[in-house]
């Protein structure tokens, strides 16, 4: 049945090609007008299962949090550099970044967020204070004058910090004494400042006393060389088209600030901006690969059938089968995923193999004097099974992967298997009509001339490679065992291959959102890959953000809470704030300081600095560096006799010229003191925090858009990505705590588990269907098996050859091994069915046509996947790496192999007879 259908194609060609010519061109605008729609995602969540609870709950967050995909800012430079840039920058995004939407304009983002909410804590600061710290601190707020202030400053310290090393053995601890240090250090330098008889105006003292109260306004690292702004976008992750179009804005604000800030630097990373980078470069990259593996394959096909015209008609009729296959993935998929996007590169290595055996077996016939019709029936007689059953194989096995529970690999398997078969039908259709033509016209100028010349017989097979096979299979003991041998070897080097847990070596390298994640990390100790969970109320959130804070791999975690404590919470710590209004409200202000109080202060100043030492000394052995950083920034380096001490200076001037000094400090006081205690006593509300109270800055942080779902944010303690095992323990501890625990470090762990754990049950399911089609075709399970045997081989040699080349199996690679399956198949499968074709003592006939269609498939197929490499995308030359090492070595375990058992069976068994074709 299927050779007279193949006689039928074969005779439609030659007798119609005009009509197939109409039908294809019907078919190709049908195909086409689908592929114009189909749309990329970028996001890793798409390659999880649907159902998965960390991909419903990541979804969940990226479209409900209008805060969960901000584009981030980071600036780099001096402190007052970097806060005028950050001023300058957030005004011109809101001001100028707006794009059309019909007859209105949308604006792009609605925030830029890189201060602290000052108002809101100028309202309800003590509030927010924990009760234990409250306790240890009320009496810091009590008295606004300088004597008083310092006493009491010193009296907190001692009972919060000096000698009690739990105070600053968590990073959330840390992170509170080096704000608490950085205000002491303010006011400390404003003093010097003072004593030096420098001029103070009345707003830099009030910035010191809101720094002691509220800390550092700005988003500043800890060295403030840096800055972040977080600019919140009024589209998702979803809108691609305003995802490049709001990035690209941004960078071209910050490219046009260059000569006003030629010594400032600024980038753009975050989800947003790494999106906008995944997918133009992706897309970029794909771009260039493809003209390569296109141009690559041309000239292959040129040099090897020594014509032109042909190779050019192949790629054609490749270009219109991509157009098909992407035609056709818009029916089975709604979008591209980052992995289903290099449909195209894929295709074009292996959909390029249809017509090379074509051409292989049309050309053959035609060389020897064959008619365009003889040429045409051999093509489709001789190829043509082989190409259907190699074509069906390959795509089963593809489809295999959709019993994977990643929609990643599920969608990989249909995109490429439905792909592949487009690509299938459409050479079957098209390709054969441009042969006729191509005869045709040559004929008809032939026809022409006076004296046409005769047609030259001519071959154009590769009869060196039917030579080495005759020879191997002569040899076969030697070939076998040289196989076995060298299979032996590939089986120890791939027994040592290792896997690459680290994301960021999938990520594009050079790329500005990528570099500034370990900016992030290196300025302010934190990453940009966080862990989340989504809880149904504040109590919720604090409930589970407080057992997050109990776990060691858990750096920072920030729910609304920090803003919204508790209603218990709140009452709690009511009575001391009550307390603390009553003694500052008493307080009296005193204009002037007395002459007999210098000694108090300068003796407070020198108890200051002796607690500030002791902490040092504390964050020294403890380990705690950016509290010692901070340390020494205010009380000197003990290991650097050499650096600057704000103390010891201010108590030198001190001692020298009191009189003078106790002026200064007067005038100090006078606007110190009045302002402090204003701004305590509007601190000290017991009026209880509700939801409404806060403003949207915080509530778009930890509160989606109805209000009835929040964010609670878990930092690890160190980068996920170095060390596979840490990123285990860490994800192990989250979902100790929640199960709906999500987050890329989660994402791309369970990715890792998913496509391994899958790759292996689709890998075996392909093994399985292909043999199982092999016996339907061959109708011989030992043809089948035979054909199966150098795939098998080959998969071992790929992953050897891995291994020895410097190769890791990753993410995207380990996508390949079920996908090589359906690739390599192929080889054997043509080499088989001309065998039996051929029949005994032929095999250098066999490999000399066939033999030369598999190189020349297995060379264009590599080219096709080795483009890839090349690639700025490392994801995709990690798969098209070990791609184009899978296609080279089953290519080579067929010649040995195929070689060795053929040659085994015919001098053993003389085997096969001939077929009638």
């Amino acid at each position: 049945m299927r050779e007279r259908f193949l006689k039928k194609m074969a005779d439609w060609h030659v007798a119609f090609p005009w009509r197939m010519l109409i039908i294809f061109i019907i078919i190709t605008f049908v195909f086409g007008f689908l592929a114009s729609n189909i749309k990329v995602t970028m996001r890793w969540s798409d390659l999880l299962p649907s159902k998965d609870k960390r991909t419903v709950q990541f979804n969940k967050i990226i479209d409900e949090f209008v805060s969960a995909t901000s584009l981030v800012v980071v600036v780099q430079g001096p402190e007052d550099r970097i806060k005028a840039y950050a001023d300058l920058i957030a005004t011109q995004i809101l001001k100028l970044v707006d794009v059309p939407t019909g007859t209105e304009h949308m604006k792009l983002f609605r925030r830029v967020d890189y201060k602290t909410e000052i108002e809101f804590l100028k309202k309800h600061g003590l509030m927010l204070i924990k009760e234990d710290n409250l306790k240890n601190s009320k009496e810091v707020f009590t008295d606004p004058n300088l004597k008083g202030f310092l006493f009491n400053l010193n009296q907190s310290l001692e009972k919060e910090y000096v000698g009690k090393k739990e105070s600053i053995s968590t990073r959330e601890n840390e992170d509170q004494a080096v704000v608490f240090l950085d205000g002491i250090q303010t006011l400390a330098s404003t003093l010097l400042s003072i004593s030096k008889g420098e001029a103070i105006s009345e707003t830099e003292i009030r910035k010191a006393a809101d720094k002691f109260l509220f800390g550092e306004p700005y988003f500043l690292s800890y060295d403030k060389k840096a800055l972040i702004l977080n600019v919140i976008p009024n589209f998702t992750m979803m809108d691609l088209d305003l995802l490049v179009t709001g990035t690209d804005a941004v960078q071209e604000i910050i490219n046009k600030m260059e000569n006003q800030f030629p010594d400032i630097k600024a980038g753009l990373t975050g989800f947003i901006a790494v999106g906008r980078d995944e997918m133009v470069y992706s897309q970029k990259s794909l771009g260039y690969t493809t003209l390569i593996a296109l141009i690559a394959i041309l000239v292959l096909l040129i040099v090897s059938f020594r014509m032109w015209v042909a190779p050019i008609l192949a790629i054609v009729n490749l270009l219109m089968g991509l157009i098909w296959a992407i035609g056709a993935t818009a029916l089975v998929v709604e979008q591209l995923n980052i992995m289903t996007q290099m449909l195209a590169v894929i295709l074009i290595g292996l959909g390029i193999d249809f017509s090379i055996h074509l051409i292989s077996s049309f050309t053959e016939k035609r060389s020897k004097g064959g008619s365009v019709s003889e040429a045409m029936h051999h093509a489709f007689l001789k190829s043509g099974k082989g190409i259907i059953t190699g074509g069906l194989t390959t795509a089963c096995a593809f489809y295999t992967m959709t019993i994977s529970q990643s929609q990643g690999m599920r969608e990989m398997g249909l995109v490429a298997g439905t792909g592949l078969l487009a690509v299938l039908l459409c050479t079957l259709l098209f390709f054969p009509i441009l042969l006729v033509f191509r005869e045709r016209i040559s004929e008809h100028r032939l026809t022409r001339k006076k004296h046409p010349p005769k047609t030259k017989s001519r071959d154009i097979s590769f009869g060196f490679l039917g030579k080495i096979a005759d020879w191997l299979s002569r040899k076969y003991v030697f070939t076998l065992l040289a196989a076995l041998v060298l299979s032996i070897f590939f089986i120890l080097a791939a027994s040592g291959i290792t896997f690459d847990h680290n994301y960021l070596n999938i990520e594009p390298k050079g790329l500005t959102s990528i570099n500034l994640y370990d900016t992030v990390l290196d300025k302010f100790d934190m990453s940009m890959d966080y862990a989340m969970v989504l809880t149904n109320s504040p109590e919720e959130s604090y409930r589970i953000a407080r057992e997050y804070r109990k776990i060691g791999t858990v750096a920072i975690t920030e729910d609304i809470s920090l803003y919204l404590p508790t209603p218990e919470q709140q009452k709690k710590r009511t009575a001391y704030i009550q307390e603390i209004h009553e003694s500052i409200k008493a307080s009296p202000i005193n204009n002037m300081i007395r002459l007999e109080d210098m000694s108090a202060i300068f003796s407070e100043i020198k108890r200051l600095e002796m607690n500030i030492i002791e902490i040092q000394d504390m964050a020294f052995i403890g380990g705690q560096d950016k509290v010692d950083t901070k340390c020494k920034s205010i009380v000197g380096d003990p290991d650097n006799p050499q650096s600057g001490s704000i103390f010891k200076e201010l108590l030198s001037i001190l001692e020298t010229n009191q009189t003078h000094i106790r002026d200064e400090l007067s005038n100090f006081q006078r606007l110190f003191a009045p302002y402090l205690k204003e701004s305590i006593l509007n601190m000290a509300s017991t009026q209880p925090i509700g939801i409404n109270d806060l403003p949207p800055s915080i509530l778009d942080r930890y509160c989606n858009k109805e209000r009835n779902r929040f964010l609670v944010t878990i930092f690890p303690a160190e980068s996920v990505w170095q060390d596979a095992e840490y990123l285990d323990r860490f994800a192990d501890d989250l979902k100790r705590v929640s199960e709906n625990t999500t987050g890329m470090p989660l994402i791309f762990r369970a990715l890792v588990e998913v496509i391994g754990r899958d790759g292996g049950n689709a890998a075996l399911l392909t093994l399985l269907v292909v043999f199982l089609l092999l016996w339907i075709d061959f109708r011989n399970p030992a043809h089948a098996l035979m054909a199966m045997i150098p795939l098998a081989f080959g998969i071992v040699w790929m992953i050897g050859l891995m291994r020895l080349t410097g190769m890791q199996l990753t993410v995207m690679n380990v996508m390949g091994l079920p996908m090589i399956l359906g690739i390599g198949i192929d080889d054997g499968v043509h080499i088989v069915h001309r065998w039996k074709l051929e029949g005994k003592t032929r095999l250098n006939v066999v490999f000399a046509s066939t033999g030369k269609a598999i190189l020349l498939t297995s060379l264009t197929t590599m080219l096709g996947f080795g483009s890839l490499v090349f690639s700025i995308w490392p994801g995709f030359g990690h798969l098209g790496g070990a791609l184009f090492l899978g296609v080279g070595a089953c290519f080579l375990t067929t010649v040995l192999f195929l070689s060795g058992i053929i040659g085994f069976i015919e001098r053993k068994y003389r085997l096969p007879l001939k077929q009638k074709s």
